[in-house]
Order: C-alpha cells, then structure tokens, then sequence
C-alpha cells in the first residue's frame, strides 16, 4: 500500500510531540488517545514516532489472540528492553522473569511487576529518551494492561513518553485510570474535503463533499474508502440518490464485499489470518498448508489491498479483520482455528494453542487445556487472566458439578485481582441449591470479600455473618479454611464493630473462635484462642494466651505475617503494647511494599496512622496516610475508600463538618472508623477545654467497648470527667486502667493509669503521679502523650502557684506538641504559657510549601532512606526520587541529607 500523506491534526500531533519532547527534557508523560474505529488513532501515532522525535521507539500492539495471556504484551515489552535487566535488583528483575514465565518461583504481586517495569523502562532511558507506543491497547490482555496503566501514573522526571490507542473499553478505561486522554474525533470539514479530493484524485463538489463529510463524520477511514472505492460521478450519484456512505457496520459491509469478490481459497486465508491475528506469517503459512490451501492463496487478498505481508500480516485496518472474521460461519471459524490449535500446538505454543482451541471449539477436552493455562497464569502472578479462562473452561464445562467448581475458583482469582465486580458476576451464575458444603463457603467469601473490596454497605453490614456461616460450611472438612476465615471475620468485625451484623455479637464470635482453634494446631489457632479469651475471659486470663498471640506473631517469616497483617492490633494493644504494634505494622509495610502486595501496605499503614494517633503524633499519622494515598494513586484510585475523619478533628476542623462525614461513614456501615473519629472529637473537646461535651462523648464509646479499641479513652474519659464533675465515673475508669497497668506491666498503661491518679489526687499527692508518668512515657516512643503529660503537669503547677517551674513544663509540652502537629494542645500550651504571665515565642512552623508527595520524600530522605529505597517505598522511579529532592532542598534552603534531617522535626 503506497503511504498516504498525512493530514489535518493539527492540535493533536502537537500535543504528542510536545509529550515526546518532554520525555527529552526529563519531564516524563503519557497519554491515551481514544476513539471510533478508522478515525486515525493508529496513523496518528505512527506520524507522532516517526524518524525524527529524537527519541528511541518501542511499539508494541495488543492481539485478541493474546488477551488471555497473563503478561503476554509485557513480555513482548521486555524482549525490546533486555539489556537493561541487569540494572533492576534482584527482586525485581525475578519478578519480571517470573512474569514473563522465563524462570520458576513464587508468582509475584502485579505492583512489583509494574515497578520492575517503571524501573526497566527508566534505565531504558537513562541514556537516550525512549518512547513506548502501545496500539490496539484494549487487545492487550489485563495484567500488561494493568502493570503499563501503573507506571503510566508514576512518571515523573524519566526521559520517557508512554502512548497508548485504543477503542473505548471499559477494561482499559479501569486500568488506565488516572492517565490523560485525548479523544479523537472525525476531521475538520477542510481537511476531511482535502482527504477526500486524494483519494478520488479530482474536485468534488462542495454540496456533494459537504453531504459526505456530514455522513461519515468525517472519519478518515471512511473518506479514504469512498475515494479509492469510487470516482467523482459514482460517488456524486451515490450521494444524491441517497445511498447510504460506508460507516460503522456499512463499512464492515463495505470491506465485506470486497472479500466475497476473492476467490475461496483467498478468503479462507483471510479468515485464518484473521483469526491467527498476530500477524505471524510462518504460523499462517504452515497453517494453510494444514488446511490444504495453495501457496500463493495470499496473492490475490494483496492485489485486493485487503492486506500487506511483509515481515508480518498486516491488514488494511482492524476493520477488514473484524468484517472478515464476524462473517464467516461457525464451521469455516472452527476450521481454521482447529488448524492454528496444532500448528501452534506443534511450535511449543501452547498458551497460543489453548487460545484457539477455546475460541470456538466446543470440547470438555480443552476445558483440562484452559485449567492448565489458567494455573500457568496463576504462577506469574496472573490472577485476572487466571479468571477469565477459567470463566471461560466453565462455560465449556458440559458437567454441572465442573462448572460450578470452576466458577467458583474464578471468582476466588478475580476477588485476588482487585476485580470484585467480575467476582460477583461469575459467582451469580452458580446455581447454589446444589452446592457441597465447602463450594458454599468459598462462594460466601468471594461475595463477602467482593463487598468489602467495593464497600458495599449491605454487605459490610452482613459480611461477619456471611463469613461466620462460611466457616460453619468448612468445619471438619476444610480446617484450615475455617481458621483463616474466622481471622477474616475479625477483619470484618474491627471493620464495622459488629453493630449491624445480622446479629453477630463479641460473645457468638469468641464461641466459634474457640471452635475454630482446635480443628488444627498452628499459628492460625494460636491466635484464634488468643482472640477469645480476650472476648471471653477475665483480663488477667487473657493475658498469657494473648502474649502466647504476639510472641507467635513476632516470630513469623516474611510471607507468613503478610496473611496475619489484618489481626496484627487485637494480640498487642490487648497488652497495652503499643510500641508492639507498631513494630509489627511496619514490619509489615516493609514486607509488603518489597512484595508489591499494596492492598495490605494500604491497610497497615491506615492501621499505624491510627496507632500514631492515639499516641497523639499527628505528623507520624499523617505521613502514613499521605504513603497510603501515593499507593493508592499508583494503582489509580486519587481518592480514599475510606476518609479519615479523626485526622481532621485533630487538626482542628469544625465538629459540624466531621460530624458530617462521620454519619456518612455510619450509614455506611464503617462503625470502626466512626468510634476513632468520635474519640478524636472528644479529644479535641479536651484540648479546647469543652470537657462536659467530651465526657458525653466518651462516655458513649466506653459504655459500648469493642475489643482494644476503648482501652485508651479511658484515659481520656477520667480527664474529661474530673474536669466536668463526674467524680464517680472518674473513679470507676481510674480503678479499671490501674488493674490494665498492674496485669499488662506495660509503660504505656502504667504511664496512663498515674496521669488519672494524679488527676484525681489531692495536691499534695499529685506531683508523685505526675512524675511517674512522665518517666512511664519517657521509657516509650511517645512524644505527642509526653507532651501532654507535661502540658497536665504544667497546669497543675501553675494552679498550685509554682509559675516558674510551670514554664519549664508549659514549654517542653510545647515544643513536644508542635513537633508532633498536635496543633489543638500545642494551643492549650499557649493559651497556658499566657496565663503564666508570659508571651511565648513562637516555634517554627511546620512546612506547608511542600507538595503531599515532596512531604513523604523527604521525611523518608531526613530518615535515612536512599533514593532507591524511597522509589521502592513510593512506587516512583529513583530519577523521580531525584528530581523531588532537588525540589525539596530548593523549597526549604538546604543541599543535603543531613541537613534536611534537622529540619525534619517541620517536615
């Protein structure tokens, strides 16, 4: 086909070459160009990488015969960037090895596939700009699409422009969210007549062009079509006696025609090569040998220009293809890809081969082909393709039991993939009356698992339930099924407080943990023992089995803890050990992100935000949720599932806008979040001194305590209450923490126990309480609660008239604060210092000119952490590592590390 002279777009080649020279100048981009088949989006970006950008181009196409292909785009990535393998780190270069299934090993987490590939593709342009042009996009099969949508939303300062064409999809919609679009629409009325003029090779008249250009919508394609398929006179007639121009399903009719008018054997080559649809012309060629086709069966489809064959089959547009394949018979279809099943069968193909024969061949024996192809995705780490063929065995399934099974394990898979949507539509074909017991309870689990994963507030609502009655349905058939579902119903449980489970209560669900525990013996039913007896016993009989809990969890491998990270908190803040805790969610931070399991970094770093709360550390808090969201963009959600609503009351915004999103998170079902939030209301209440209005508060949540979770508004209870004359309630609390300090032997309870007793302590006992604390809190990494404890002692000394030393404590309690962000009792000290008789003068405040991801760079950078530790941390590449510090160090007036540490207190 003689090249055409590209014309029009303007606007739009312009906004690619000016992402391409971007890439040149280390400012890194992507786009998605969308649009209508046969409007340009391929001819654009061909015209866009043409000789000439300055930059290296790598193009890959995505090919239906490939969709299912777990990594299959990618792998045809990587054989362009090889060279470049050496640089990556051992973990992510055998993540992408594994992937691509070149080497054996634990299928790795699609984050870390996508990192190595940010990272593969950064080192690709180290040296010179490179430019990845992906065509046919919505082709591509989901986990390249997924991993190239991810780096997509990391780029930053890599010399790289990522381009993508596709149809709308809605797959690649979900896949490249968060990646800016340019939808391309028909030619301008000039540029369509001057296109059209080309073709035809003479003038048209305006009239008639106009009517044209109206009725196709100026789709190139189309135009291109009715100029090389008619001269000026044809067309004219055509037009005016109101013949419909070929667009949409008439230009498939259209290409169609001109198939009928071939020979049979060209166009049976043609439906084999379109059902090949890779292009690959040895597979073809040998292929139509098989079906007894002539050599040169190919001839007359290139005189026809229905295709090029060059190094490979190229039609003359997707269309062509489509027109060809969609109008064959069933018979015709299943011939060729019978006949491409054992060519490629023969070439050691066999993803390929399982392809074709699913395609349209009818046959319980491909079902054990699809099965094995979709475990082979599974060990790369191919969990949504892992799902589809699946779906797709079970739809060849003829054996009723088979199918369910099969769907039922492709639910699983989906539910693994973050594709809840797809679980739930595969799940609800299964016809559950004739379910086996263990079948009900893994199709309970996806259901509740999909729900959770959407927050649907029905099934947050009645998913404990769901997933008790699912261990019901494994116990003494599946054991450890059941203890590991029993420890989800916890993950449930933290999630919605059991207060609208379908009558699910602390007490049923202690019973069934004890249960569960002795149907196997392991780590799974030492913690579920631990559990209840926290429920179920007597603190002080709690107390060895809850230790037995985090001793066994401490000592956990790497690949273990991940599965324990959702009941990390009841084993250790039921002993009052918070530095525990922590140590613990980091660990698993640090494990997960090494993994790419980013749903389980989300979740923990939530999790330590809030320990990082009670502890009073604002800033810590809020770097976790501000690590949280970067993982969250990276995998293209910009939002929170969930809001944080405590983090707001502590920094002090209005009680009538929390309140707001505390009743929306209510309704929701997220009682969890709502019983932090309401503490952190009452808190706040304490620190603006509104103390009747936080008892009331506090009072509520304790009367109603939940596992952990009441343990330190306890402490807040007795502060509120013997400032608001709740004397009595005062006492009750004080007495319930001193048995928790002297049980637990903790620093943290004993520190909180001696702060109540010196609330409610005559004066001249007071000081001994106080100090106590203080030493208590000392011993632990607490400072937001140090400075409290010395903004409570300071009072007490200025009340007592000892002003001097009140200073002394007014004022470490606000360095404390402020270098905490607890910004409410840094107030308080103020206010307090005033009092005194002094104006204080005011610490540095905290930097607000950094971006949200400069502020966790360079916390990270003032730790310690390298550049390559903080781009594995934050999903980024180092060079993107790089270029914020240089930012960083320019915003805040310093040039390097070490100084950047001392000013980390105001990060």
């Amino acid at each position: 086909m003689p090249p055409i002279r590209f014309l029009g777009r303007t606007d739009e080649l312009h906004r690619l070459h000016t992402l391409i020279s971007g890439a040149r100048n280390h400012v890194a981009g992507a786009l998605v160009v969308v649009g209508e088949p046969g409007v340009g989006k391929s001819t654009l970006l061909a015209e866009a990488t043409a000789q000439g950008t300055g930059a290296r181009v790598v193009s890959i196409d995505g090919y239906a015969v490939e969709s299912r292909i777990a990594y299959g785009g990618l792998h045809r990535l990587g054989r362009a960037l090889g060279a470049q393998l050496d640089v990556l780190s051992d973990r992510q270069r055998r993540a992408l090895l594994v992937a691509a299934g070149l080497r054996d090993g634990p299928p790795p987490e699609l984050a870390l596939v996508a990192l190595a590939t940010l990272s593969l593709l950064a080192a690709a342009s180290e040296h010179e700009p490179l430019v990845c042009a992906v065509d046919d996009a919505h082709h591509l099969d989901p986990e390249t699409l997924e991993v190239l949508g991810f780096v997509a939303r990391r780029l930053s300062a890599e010399r790289l422009a990522l381009l993508f064409a596709c149809r709308e999809d809605e797959g690649v919609v979900r896949a490249l969210a968060g990646v800016p679009s340019l939808r391309l629409e028909g030619l301008d009325p000039a540029t369509a007549t001057e296109l059209l003029r080309e073709h035809l090779g003479a003038m048209l008249d305006p009239v008639v062009a106009g009517q044209v250009i109206a009725e196709t919508g100026g789709n190139p394609l189309a135009l291109t079509e009715l100029g090389e398929g008619h001269d000026v006179h044809q067309l004219t007639r055509a037009v005016l006696s109101g013949s419909p121009v070929p667009i949409g399903r008439r230009l498939e009719r259209h290409y169609l025609g001109r198939v009928d008018g071939l020979p049979g054997p060209a166009r049976r080559w043609l439906l084999l090569a379109a059902a090949e649809s890779r292009g690959d012309t040895e597979v073809v060629r040998a292929s139509a040998r098989r079906l007894g086709l002539p050599d040169d069966a190919a001839s007359e489809a290139e005189v026809a220009r229905l295709v090029e064959i060059h190094d490979r089959i190229r039609f003359r547009h997707a269309m062509v293809r489509a027109a060809v394949y969609n109008a064959a018979s069933d018979a015709d279809r299943r011939a060729v890809h019978r006949a491409l099943r054992e060519e490629t069968a023969a070439r050691g193909l066999d993803e390929v081969s399982s392809w074709h024969a699913a395609t349209v061949v009818a046959d319980r024996e491909v079902v054990d082909e699809l099965v094995a192809l979709a475990d082979r995705a599974s060990s790369r780490g191919g969990q949504a393709s892992r799902a589809r063929l699946l779906a797709r065995a079970a739809d060849l399934a003829g054996d009723t039991s088979r199918r369910r099974a099969l769907l039922i394990t492709a639910g699983e898979a989906a539910v693994r993939a973050g594709s809840a949507r797809l679980a739930l539509e595969l799940v609800d074909e299964i016809d559950v009356g004739d379910l086996g017991p263990v079948e009900r309870g893994r199709l309970l689990c996806v259901r509740a698992f999909s729900g959770l994963f959407m927050a649907d507030p029905t099934i947050l609502r009645a998913g404990a339930r769901m997933l008790l009655e699912a261990a019901d349905c494994f116990h003494d058939l599946a054991p450890e099924l059941e203890q590991r579902t029993l420890l989800h119903t916890l993950n449930f449980a933290l999630a919605v407080e059991l207060d609208m489970a379908g009558g699910v209560t602390l007490e049923v669900l202690g019973r069934r943990f004890i249960a569960g525990a002795a149907a196997a013996e392991g780590p799974y039913a030492i913690v579920l023992r631990a559990l209840a007896a926290f429920v179920l016993e007597p603190y002080a009989d709690a107390i060895p089995r809850l230790k037995e809990a985090r001793a066994t969890l401490e000592a956990l491998d790497d690949a273990t803890l991940l599965e324990f990270s959702y009941v990390l908190i009841p084993p250790t803040l039921g002993l009052w050990d918070i530095e525990g805790a922590a140590r613990l969610l980091e660990r698993t931070i640090r494990i997960a992100r090494e993994h790419g399991a980013l749903r389980e970094a989300d979740s923990a770093l939530w999790v330590l935000s809030s320990v990082a709360q009670t502890l009073g550390d604002m800033r810590r808090a809020q770097d976790c949720m501000d690590q949280a969201a970067e993982l969250r963009r990276a995998v293209g959600y910009e939002e929170q599932q969930v809001v944080n609503p405590a983090l707001l009351a502590w920094a002090g915004a209005p009680d009538e806008l929390v309140e707001q999103i505390v009743a929306a998170l209510a309704a929701a079902g997220w009682a969890g979040v709502v019983r932090i939030a309401e503490a952190a209301l009452a808190i706040g209440h304490i620190a603006d001194g509104r103390h009747r209005q936080a008892y009331e508060r506090l009072a509520a949540l304790v009367a109603e305590p939940f596992l952990q979770a009441t343990f330190h508004q306890l402490a807040e209870l007795v502060e509120a209450a013997s400032r608001c004359g709740e004397r009595a309630a005062a006492e009750r609390a004080t007495a319930q923490l001193c048995e928790y300090a002297r049980l637990s032997g903790q620093p943290w309870a004993r520190a909180m126990a001696e702060r109540c007793l010196a609330l409610l302590a005559e004066d001249a006992d007071a000081e001994a309480h106080y100090l106590a604390s203080l030493r208590h809190l000392a011993a632990i990494d607490a400072p937001g609660e140090l400075g409290r404890g010395h903004l409570l002692y300071g009072e007490w000394l200025r009340r007592v008239r000892r002003r001097r030393d009140a200073k002394d404590e007014l004022h470490t309690a606000l360095e404390l604060l402020e270098r905490v962000g607890a910004v409410r009792f840094a107030a308080r000290a103020r206010r307090e210092l005033a009092a005194s008789g002094e104006d204080p003068q005011q610490i540095q405040a905290a930097r607000t000119d950094l971006t949200g991801q400069e502020a966790v760079v360079a916390r990270l950078a003032a730790r310690g952490a390298t550049n390559a530790e903080i781009g594995a941390a934050l999903f980024i590449s180092p060079n993107t590592v790089d270029y914020h510090l240089r930012k960083i160090y320019r915003k805040l007036g310093v040039n390097s590390r070490r100084q950047l540490a001392d000013l980390a207190v105001d990060l």
